[in-house]
């Protein structure tokens, strides 16, 4: 499972206007949310005449906090990150999506759990492809703005411990023994290739992989001339 923190935008609009559209780098699949501050059936957008959601009133509610900041509200309060099962793993239903949204909003420290209410207001959004996109605008409810420290870590933990919960491929790693966190620019880089992930993290994975597999061998080998002297003592 792999976690990724895109650039933060200005407009709450545009971005539920691209997740529920027809997508560009892949075919967005029966749009829906799966979670958020409140219960997803209570935020659906409902569809206008043409059959094409109305997120008037979603944005609104998005955006209400940011009216408690007035000067003091950020330039660009729209949180943006994405969370996406490996291509090997099984299909996760809503309910997992619902589980794992919310963990990563308690663990960042934007909507802990019993605090929605005070917390920033989110929504987490599948379209299909086995992922998710969860977008939070940076103003919580009680007039404080929010703190976003470490979130790529906080994700990462969370994409970790779902792994095994789940029994799904690691791929996750995110700790502070880690090698350095993508940048920004990376991780746009990647999203612009419609990769799951910078080329530096695969090539990482690749490395580390390549590694475990020459402990292993060499691991063997030292057994085998274990054993080789031991029948060899006992022939003797």
């Amino acid at each position: 499972m792999i976690g990724r923190v895109l650039k933060r935008g200005s407009r709450v609009y545009g971005v539920l206007w691209y997740l529920y559209g027809p997508g560009k780098k892949c075919t967005h699949s029966n749009p829906h949310l799966v979670s958020g501050w409140r219960h997803p059936a209570e935020l659906e957008p409902p569809l206008r005449d043409n059959g094409k959601p109305d997120f008037r009133r979603l944005t609104g509610l998005l955006e209400q906090p940011l009216a408690l900041l007035g000067d003091h509200a950020p330039a660009k309060p729209v949180s943006h990150s994405t969370v996406r099962a490996a291509p090997d793993d099984p299909d996760l239903g809503d309910g997992a999506w619902m589980r794992i949204a919310g963990e990563i909003m308690d663990r960042t420290g934007l909507s802990r759990y019993g605090e929605e209410d005070e917390g920033v207001r989110w929504v987490a959004v599948h379209h299909g492809e086995n992922h998710i996109h969860i977008v939070a605008v940076l103003a919580r409810q009680d007039g404080r703005r929010a703190r976003l420290d470490n979130d790529f870590y906080r994700i990462g933990e969370v994409c970790r411990d779902i792994e095994k919960e789940y029994g799904l491929q690691v791929v996750a790693r995110a700790d502070r023994t880690a090698a350095d966190r993508p940048t920004r620019a990376e991780q746009e880089k990647a999203a612009r290739a419609d990769r799951a992930e910078p080329a530096r993290v695969t090539l990482q994975r690749q490395v580390a992989a390549a590694a475990r597999r020459r402990r292993h061998c060499a691991a063997g080998g030292s057994a085998r001339r274990a054993l080789a002297t031991a029948s060899a003592a006992s022939a003797s």
